[in-house]
């Protein structure tokens, strides 16, 4: 499990902003739409452009 951002309130939300990233790169991968590798090198390189690369959005 990853820590919290920094300054993150327990209850206030999302605790690590690159969760929901991941939650849809996740199921990206397991239904097919990409694969593992497109998806861990494009959240390697900047995860918040991650999804736009892969046509996610």
């Amino acid at each position: 499990m990853e820590p919290a951002d920094p300054g993150h309130k327990s209850g206030g939300g999302i605790n690590n902003k690159t969760d929901p990233v991941e939650t849809k790169l996740h199921t990206a991968v397991c239904s097919g739409k990409v694969t593992l590798a497109a998806a861990q090198e494009a959240i390697a390189t900047d995860w918040t452009t991650a999804l736009s690369k892969l046509g996610l959005t």
